[in-house]
């Protein structure tokens, strides 16, 4: 089971369902997030400690046991996986591995596939409605206390197209920020040294130039709609 780092679900622990919720989680159709492959893997959690694995419509009987304390026991291909609660609602599943900080992540057939097909996708998902939903920008009057200019559009090869923005503000700091024209979402750049760089992702330029502006004053990267950070 392909399992992903994500800074997101610790933040959002909070509003989580407990796993001995289990009426949420039988019965479901869960669809396992494996970006290495396109085989689809579907988890049905029944019960008597029955769990239905189909693998492209190949249905496998294995099985599963609340143990609890949020631990979850699933037997998968003969050997047996131990998962601590990560976090769980009516739309995605996440499972940390026992004594790793690595998820695996399931969602709803009812979303998979229309909102959400990738780890970044997830991210966005519980980012827009969890964390936006549950705080404010720290500076809501930004929007007016800045200037912005688009530079150029580029295309790096084999890469997407992206569009960059000078920012200066009123305080008289400025930076660069960028904005992917596909998925709209908006980045800035930490640089670390001459030969790498970070790139700080947000859900779009509003929170990543509310970012840069506090990584610009302060040093400090705002964790408020930030998605990924990539070095590059």
């Amino acid at each position: 089971m392909k399992a992903y780092f994500s800074n997101v679900i610790p933040k959002i622990q909070q509003f989580s369902k407990k796993f001995d919720d289990l009426t949420l989680l039988k019965n479901q159709n869960w669809v396992l997030i494996d970006e290495s492959n396109d085989t689809k893997n579907v988890f049905i959690f029944r019960d008597k400690n029955q769990v239905l694995i189909s693998r492209n419509g190949k249905v496998k009987r294995e099985n599963w046991e609340y143990i609890g304390e949020n631990n979850l026991l699933i037997d998968i291909d003969g050997e047996s996986y131990l998962f601590k609660h990560g976090f769980l609602d009516e739309n995605i599943f996440a499972l940390k591995m026992d004594s790793k900080d690595t998820y695996v992540f399931l969602i709803n057939e009812s979303k998979y596939g229309f909102e959400i097909n990738s780890v970044a996708d997830i991210n966005e998902f519980l980012i827009e409605n969890y964390l936006i939903n549950k705080q404010q920008i720290t500076n809501n009057q930004l929007s007016n206390n800045y200037e912005i200019k688009k530079v150029k559009s580029k295309k790096a090869f084999f890469a997407p197209i992206r569009e960059t923005f000078k920012v200066r503000f009123n305080d008289k700091l400025k930076g660069e920020i960028y904005v992917s024209k596909t998925s709209k979402k908006s980045y800035f750049i930490d640089s670390i040294n001459y030969t790498s760089e970070m790139k700080r992702y947000y859900i779009n330029s509003d929170y990543c130039i509310s970012a840069l502006h506090q990584f610009l004053k302060t040093g400090e990267i705002s964790k408020v709609g930030l998605v990924e950070s990539i070095i590059s």
